[in-house]
């Protein structure tokens, strides 16, 4: 996503974009005024109930607003600054979002050139139009939405690094001689290649998710809403397991049982499928953890490609979100006819 520059207000604060638009001409129009009405809504929200306007979600908002302010002068139709809804109608809006596919509303330079940068741009910018209207009670034709496809960013091949790498620090001990880490290791990571969990889908998976008796192992998990402010309701799903991540998933179940102290936790047992196994065992593994752990064992993955004079554009990525996006990215090519 683009940005627009950021402006000073008299007392040195930073000011935001539609309100250093604002600044700029002596009147603004009553689409800007009331636009500006509406932010202030948004803005009251943000400070008493982050949950509902988060910081980064007034942030677009504040972009988009901008983005509107310095779009109007533009021209985008004769009558888009009489009014908010004017401004939001379907051909303002068109015009709107042509200019700013085509990079004509920004005041800052651009940080990535990624084409998929665009499509997120514009999904926010619709999603925060929708925003606008709805809370201005004003009827709103919502565009079409770009698609969601990505590119991968790294090879899909290298994933299948990290397995090997898992399976060969494994193979060094026999299985009931292995480390809780290596057990749990084997299992999360074959949830990751099944499943394509986010770090906060993975961190809120519980036990009870998971089952394993039936002839198709599944794993339940809510998939979280993505893409600007649309779906506000988290997604239920079902995934099916690999027979291969489905007996991982069953040795770290024992594993797991025994670092459950009942005497330590009185009572309050802790029902999230992942835990930790170091410093305080069988407390709940929190997105943080499993992301030092991810990374850990890329920068060992690593080490052995730069050993093999591996060039750098080809190491292992060392976020989860990189490589799950690369792995998403290849399932949804090989679903494309």
């Amino acid at each position: 996503m683009t940005s627009t520059a950021r402006h000073l207000g008299p007392s040195g604060d930073s000011v935001t974009p539609a309100v250093a638009a604002l600044q700029a001409v002596a009147s603004p129009p009553p689409a800007i005024r009331e636009l500006e009405r509406i932010l202030d809504v948004f803005r009251t929200v943000n400070r008493r109930d982050k949950a509902v306007v988060s910081d980064a979600r007034l942030q677009q908002l504040e972009w988009v607003a901008g983005e509107l302010a310095l779009a109007l002068p533009l021209g985008l139709t004769e009558t888009a600054g009489d009014s908010l809804a004017e401004l939001l109608a379907s051909d303002a809006v068109h015009a709107y979002l042509l200019y700013g596919r085509g990079g004509h509303l920004r005041s800052a330079p651009i940080v990535s050139t990624d084409p998929s940068s665009y499509d997120t741009s514009e999904r926010i910018r619709i999603f925060c139009l929708e925003a606008f209207a709805r809370q201005a009670q004003i009827p709103f034709e919502t565009p079409e939405l770009p698609g969601w496809g990505l590119r991968p960013t790294v090879s899909p091949h290298l994933a299948d690094l990290i397995t090997k790498y898992l399976e060969d620090e494994a193979e060094q001990w026999p299985e009931t001689d292995r480390s809780d880490s290596i057990v749990r290791g084997l299992a999360m990571w074959g949830v990751m290649r099944d499943v394509l969990p986010r770090l906060g889908e993975i961190e809120s998976m519980l036990l009870d998710d998971l089952d394993l008796s039936g002839r198709t192992p599944t794993l339940s998990l809510i998939r979280q809403p993505q893409g600007g402010l649309r779906g506000k309701m988290p997604e239920p799903e079902t995934a099916v397991l690999s027979p291969d991540t489905a007996a991982r998933l069953e040795q770290w179940i024992l594993r797991r049982s025994k670092l459950i102290d009942l005497d330590r936790f009185q009572g309050s047992v802790p029902r999230t499928l992942w835990v930790a196994v170091h410093l305080t065992p069988g407390i709940p593994l929190h997105r943080r953890g499993i992301s030092k752990w991810y990374k850990k064992v890329a920068d060992a993955v690593q080490e052995k490609q730069e050993a093999d004079g591996v060039l750098e554009e080809d190491l292992v990525p060392t976020r989860w979100e990189t490589m799950r996006r690369t792995l998403l990215a290849q399932q949804q090519a090989s679903k494309t006819p």
